[in-house]
């Protein structure tokens, strides 16, 4: 077992359950980058037995298996492999799907993140190419949703990609203290509960791809019926800890980077969610969902509050006789949400948002800012003028040190 520096020692864990077929080329790939896999035979049929078997003898020096006498589920295998990891000394386990989806050439990536977070939680984000289903593509956004509610947090952005590295002090003490789901739902539940214990997590955007004759142990009645079964718990034990988690969020320090520079909070698919809602049920609906989402954004970075109200109090300095909105009330969280507020409702209004977004840059001589401002113009559709609206945010909002 080869240490690194500060004794990081990772190990890779697959679980097996009749993956003769495709257990060879994953475990070869995963070898060539030098790392000890421990394979984890989740009760699989006599040819899978004698291939892993194969496997083992030919690559002993590299290779640990364990052999479970019957199924238990993905979530059992992944938890035996965990402890026996840890049992041998290691202080990482890479988790990897044995049918060979996953993309090891981001291996490397996976362990250069370790070594820059030791603690954190390192997941693999999926990037989809054409072999993925629709139905598989699309329909775990049910559960990532439920993982954001239950974490309060968007920081988790995929809770179920097989493709993951476990800090094995972290995981350990938690599958030792809580019962955990043994099938499909761990990779889930998991994540979730080491993320209510304070564990870090970096995401890396790797590679994912299906086979067309591929093999999948996921069953559609059973698997959904206990994640669903798994999703209540978590939602209640996320009640229980919702002071907890929220105090956690106003109480994190700034960061000694500008906000600027730190990672966009939200996705595309908001900004899409925000276009459909407005076509379908109209402006006045869409402008009452702005709400609360403003208000979970003001509550819980405090970092980016504090450079909002300290940029709010210059310009109500540099503009004092402006009719903008963000000038009226001493910079506080009050003020900042009502500005966040009436700027995301500029955006949703096309009649009204260009002649806002002209005082605003008039007023504070940002012209600077907004040389595509004419593009609104050509806008036909509310859609189109909500990107223009937002990417003039985002300059506007980028540049606000230059204009300190």
């Amino acid at each position: 077992m080869n240490q690194g520096p500060l004794n990081i020692a990772p190990c890779v864990v697959i679980p097996v359950f009749n993956h003769g077929r495709e257990i060879g080329g994953t475990l070869s790939r995963i070898l060539a980058h030098g790392l000890p896999c421990i394979v984890v035979d989740d009760g699989s049929d006599s040819p899978t037995r004698r291939i892993l078997e194969e496997l083992r003898d030919s690559h002993a020096s590299n290779v640990m298996l364990l052999r479970r006498e019957s199924n238990g589920g993905k979530g059992a295998a992944v938890m035996t492999g965990l402890r026996t990891a840890r049992d041998a000394g290691y202080t990482h386990a890479l988790q990897i799907d044995a049918d060979g989806q996953h993309d090891t050439a981001d291996v490397p990536r996976f362990l250069q993140a370790m070594h820059r977070v030791p603690t954190a939680l390192i997941l693999g984000q999926p990037v989809y190419d054409d072999s993925v289903p629709a139905s598989r593509r699309y329909g775990r956004y049910l559960t990532h949703a439920w993982v954001w509610v239950e974490t309060m947090s968007f920081e988790i952005r995929d809770s179920m990609c097989g493709f993951r590295l476990y800090p094995l002090p972290a995981v350990c003490a938690l599958i030792d203290s809580v019962k955990l789901g043994e099938r499909m739902d761990f990779d889930i539940e998991v994540l979730v509960q080491l993320h209510w214990r304070g564990t870090k997590v970096v995401m890396i955007p790797t590679r994912v791809t299906y086979a067309a004759d591929g093999l999948s142990h996921f069953d559609v009645w059973r698997d959904n019926l206990r994640i669903s079964r798994m999703h209540a718990g978590l939602v209640l034990g996320m009640l229980r800890r919702a002071p907890m988690l929220l105090a956690r969020k106003l109480t994190a320090r700034a960061t000694t980077q500008g906000w600027w520079r730190a990672a966009e909070r939200g996705s595309a698919l908001g900004m899409g969610f925000l276009a459909w809602s407005t076509r379908v049920f109209g402006i006045g609906f869409t402008s009452l969902l702005l709400h609360p989402v403003v208000a979970y954004f003001v509550l819980t970075s405090r970092t980016a509050r504090l450079a909002s109200a300290s940029y709010l109090a210059r310009l109500a300095r540099a503009t004092p006789h402006a009719d903008v909105p963000m000038c009226r009330c001493p910079a506080g969280v009050r003020s900042i949400g009502t500005s966040c507020r009436s700027l995301a409702r500029g955006f949703i209004n096309s009649s009204h948002g260009e002649a806002r977004f002209r005082r605003v840059a008039s007023s504070a001589r940002h012209r600077n800012c907004w040389t595509n401002s004419h593009s609104v113009a050509r806008a036909h559709s509310c859609s189109d003028r909500i990107s223009v609206a937002l990417r003039w945010y985002v300059r506007w909002r980028v540049t606000a040190p230059c204009r300190a």
